[in-house]
């Protein structure tokens, strides 16, 4: 069966939909479009449709991935065409291409992502002094953050070895937090929590809630726009 991968962005209301909704999104728009999706085999089959990484909600994506099998072999311009048209508010189809079915799999190739997070601050440091928080806080010899198992328990849990850089800085009373972080299949640091631990460690006090996009999803050493493909 043809297979596609998909570059596309989340962006707008989209950001608030659920992984399972994106889901649903992207199968809706590939029948509206009258693309023939190839199906799994046994008692409920359902449409070949793979994500790299699922996005938190609330998180804008701006260079995320999926892949699609189709039935019948189509130009891969022809399927990202009739795929954008038919894509709902918020869904943007960057671009298409043919992948071998001996690829491996998106999730399997996913090693760690570039994050933004943006918030205007009630007291705003200068920027020397916001370096050297980022500095105290990378020092520190663990970073811990809290969790809870799927049993409702919750633990702490060290992140340290999961962030791989972190920087910021300010323009007037707003800080932008740059993160490349841990994330597939295990060892997964998410954006929100490190932003929760350095917020406490730092003392700085944001007005609202922070803006977060994943910028990019990164295999081992390559981006995702050289490794995925």
């Amino acid at each position: 069966m043809p297979r596609y991968r998909m570059m596309y962005a989340k962006e707008g209301p989209a950001k608030y939909i659920s992984h399972l909704d994106l889901i649903r999104a992207f199968e809706r728009a590939a029948r509206r479009a009258g693309l023939p999706f190839a199906f799994t085999q046994g008692f409920n089959p359902h449409p070949k449709l793979s994500f790299a990484a699922p996005l938190a909600v609330g998180t804008a994506g701006e260079a995320e991935f999926a892949d699609i099998e189709l039935s019948t072999n189509i130009a891969a311009g022809v399927v990202a065409k009739s795929l954008s048209s038919a894509m709902p508010e918020g869904l943007r189809l960057i671009e298409v291409r043919p992948v071998a079915q001996s690829a491996p799999a998106l999730m399997a190739m996913v090693d760690r992502a570039v994050y933004t997070a943006r918030a205007v601050l009630a007291d705003p440091p200068q920027n020397e002094t916001l370096r050297g928080a980022i500095d105290s806080f990378l020092a520190r010899p663990q970073i811990l953050v809290e969790r809870r198992s799927k049993t409702g328990e919750k633990r702490k849990c060290d992140i340290k070895t999961g962030i791989f850089m972190l920087s910021a800085s300010m323009n007037n009373d707003i800080i932008e937090l740059v993160a490349e972080l841990k994330t597939g299949s295990s060892g997964n640091v998410k954006c929100e929590e490190l932003i929760t631990a350095f917020m406490e460690e730092s003392g700085l006090r944001a007005r609202e809630g922070f803006a977060l996009s994943r910028r990019a999803l990164f295999s081992a050493g390559r981006s995702a726009r050289e490794m995925l493909w």
